[in-house]
């Protein structure tokens, strides 16, 4: 097994330290910050995901999230298991959600050591 060096990546507020920043489609499993941190997974880029494979991701983080409600400007709200389930039934809510999400994440991960992701 091939031996890891430590890395120092970006801050991440602890909170959130749940909600995974990948998805290994090899292996089917999520790939989280204090993993890759400590050498032990690296992150699997995002753009070589497929699109039900950025879903499963999606709907991942959203469930892991901390719990929360999501208001919308007509003053419905959303809990997260209910946004997991837009995204999963591809509303146009759903795809905004997924949407700003990976944006997000993307956005995150840009700051990341190149070192920090998978290589094939």
């Amino acid at each position: 097994m091939e031996r890891r060096m430590k890395l120092r990546l970006p801050p991440i507020v602890e909170s959130v330290k749940s909600r995974p920043l990948s998805y290994d489609p090899r292996t089917d499993e999520f790939i989280f910050y204090e993993n890759v941190e400590r050498g032990r997974k690296r992150i699997y880029p995002l753009e070589k995901l497929t699109q039900e494979q950025i879903l499963k991701l999606a709907i991942e983080r959203q469930l892991t999230n901390v719990p929360s409600t999501t208001s919308v400007l007509n003053g419905r709200t959303f809990t997260n298991e209910q946004v997991a389930q837009e995204m999963r039934s591809g509303t146009k809510f759903g795809r905004q959600m997924l949407d700003a999400d990976i944006t997000y994440l993307k956005f995150y991960l840009s700051q990341f050591d190149p070192g920090a992701f998978e290589r094939e």
